[in-house]
């Protein structure tokens, strides 16, 4: 299953995308995190729902503030959305 999810919130220039990749390595989860031009962190993240959901839940964090409730838009069928992306993601990268 593969995911699109873009965080809205504080997660440029605090070390949020080494906190996104550490937590998809932890959960089994492939695929990539980076920063977007318009301020949010955009990530494809490839995994079985069960491994998917628990990473949902462990991303959503306020760098400055601890646990939190982040603005994260949600597109669950990112092959659909997105099906010029065929690359296969063998681990969690950071892209720049």
């Amino acid at each position: 299953m593969r995911t699109l999810l873009i965080v809205h919130g504080f997660v440029q220039g605090v070390g949020y995308r080494n906190l996104v990749r550490k937590i998809a390595v932890k959960n089994g989860v492939r695929g990539m995190v980076k920063n977007a031009d318009n301020g949010t962190v955009e990530i494809i993240a490839e995994a079985d729902s069960e491994n998917l959901e628990a990473f949902e839940k462990a991303i959503n964090v306020d760098m400055k503030n601890g646990p939190s409730v982040l603005s994260i838009e949600k597109h669950c069928d990112g092959d659909t959305l997105f099906p010029a992306i065929t690359k296969v993601y063998e681990g969690f990268i950071i892209e720049h």
